[in-house]
């Protein structure tokens, strides 16, 4: 039988609610999450991998990537947020924005008259002078009655003596276009000028002819500077067109205005 120590055994601890004695306290929990929790976040002393995150889409090719033959196709009109391309590559526009096409052929007009010579203004000039003097008499006729004179005239604006005035305008209008405001208009041959030019002359010396034919009309003053300024739109429409390329004609003498 084991004999007690001298002084006794201490007193048993007493459980504040009068009953028996309860379980020593535990210990304290270990710090850290509890077995099985997932950890939130990377350990101490990891780094992450360089790169984009997981699902992210990528910004561009990868490195190392050659683009096809003849660089990417433009963005779609209107989409947003489309990265611009690398400069450097060839098929890439300039910088500044994608260029759409190239401009359409003769969508813009510009007046300017630094190369118009000499003989562009008389040609010009002529067509204008044509017209102005087309309202005035070409056909008068004088006449007395009662012992009172009278006198009636015609304009150009009558039977097809109309059409030598269209055919100079329309010739100083060309002229005007392809010198002036810079605009080719390959299809009017310089040919088709010089025949519409000498076609007006042609007219008009009909004309005058035929009011020499009749009893009562005679050619007023109008017609003949008509005449003497259609003659020399004929020479001059000539002298440009012997400059102009394909030309077939045989060649005039004259000043090179």
């Amino acid at each position: 039988m084991t004999q007690p120590p001298p002084g006794g055994y201490p007193p048993p601890e007493q459980n504040p609610t009068g009953g028996q004695p309860g379980p020593a306290p535990s210990a304290p929990p270990p710090a850290g999450p509890p077995p099985g929790a997932v950890p939130a976040g990377p350990p101490p002393g990891y780094a992450p991998p360089a790169g984009p995150p997981p699902g992210a889409a990528p910004a561009g090719p990868p490195p190392g990537y050659a683009p096809p033959q003849g660089g990417y196709p433009p963005p779609p009109a209107g989409a947003q947020g489309y990265p611009p391309p690398p400069q450097g590559q060839p098929g890439y526009p300039p910088p500044g924005g994608y260029q759409q096409g190239p401009p359409a052929a003769g969508s813009s007009i510009q007046f300017d008259t630094s190369k118009v010579t000499t003989s562009d203004w008389i040609i010009v000039g002529a067509g204008l002078v044509l017209l102005i003097f087309s309202f005035f008499g070409w056909a008068s006729i004088s006449a007395s009655v009662l012992g009172a004179g009278f006198s009636y005239s015609l304009s150009a604006w009558n039977e097809y003596w109309w059409i030598a005035t269209i055919l100079g305008l329309a010739v100083a209008v060309v002229v005007a276009l392809r010198t002036m405001f810079g605009q080719p208009l390959p299809q009017v041959k310089p040919m088709f000028l010089v025949i519409a030019s000498g076609l007006g002359t042609l007219i008009t010396l009909i004309a005058i002819i035929e009011l020499f034919a009749t009893a009562f009309w005679g050619p007023g003053f109008s017609i003949w500077i008509c005449l003497i300024v259609s003659a020399a739109q004929t020479y001059f429409v000539w002298l440009w067109g012997q400059k102009q390329p394909g030309w077939t004609l045989p060649r005039l003498p004259g000043p090179a205005l």
